[in-house]
């Protein structure tokens, strides 16, 4: 067996990209945030939409019940209506700190995992009823999800700013070559 065929040298590099995808969009959602006013991340385009307040609410429980309540095995205290109904205007900063600090835990409960941990199923609710997974597919599921709504965040951010937004700039881009494009 070579070692990119070996079931633990793959579960490991899996892991690996599983936490810089995580990190990647919260890095995204990071940025977006930066740009934006408390008044801002209330804003919703219309009233049939989320606002990035209410998005981060929703990534934030999302985290939470994936990482820590499905995959590692904590209570399930998870609000789901409440995520999409909160008015409360609740401070950017305090909306960003409940994100990291479940994108934090979920960076940990990936740390913790053994490759063959990855085939091991579980089970959890969801909206039309409860769903058996391996944990790979439920860690799939949560990054994919998450940076669905990190992309929806930048568009959001982008449509209230405008030509205010800032675009990031991919690291060790030499200063002569960046553009407000990218």
């Amino acid at each position: 067996m070579n070692e990119t065929s070996d079931p633990t040298t793959l579960g490991e590099a899996f892991v690996s990209e599983s936490r810089r995808q995580l990190a990647e969009s919260v890095a995204l959602i990071r940025h977006c945030l930066g740009q934006l006013d408390d008044d801002e991340v209330w804003r919703r385009p219309r009233d049939d939409m989320n606002s990035i307040a209410n998005l981060l609410l929703h990534l934030a429980g999302n985290l939470r019940q994936r990482f820590q309540a499905v995959i590692s095995g904590d209570p399930d205290d998870r609000n789901r209506f409440g995520e999409f109904t909160e008015r409360s205007a609740i401070p950017k900063a305090d909306l960003l700190g409940r994100f990291e600090d479940s994108a934090g835990k979920a960076d940990a409960a990936l740390a913790k995992l053994a490759p063959e941990q990855l085939v091991e199923t579980r089970r959890y609710m969801l909206l039309a009823g409860s769903e058996e997974k391996s944990v790979l597919g439920i860690v799939i599921q949560a990054l994919t999800h998450l940076n669905g709504h990190a992309q929806e965040i930048l568009h959001l951010t982008r449509m209230q700013l405008g030509d205010r937004y800032a675009f990031r700039q991919p690291g060790g881009v030499p200063p002569e070559m960046r553009t407000n494009r990218g």
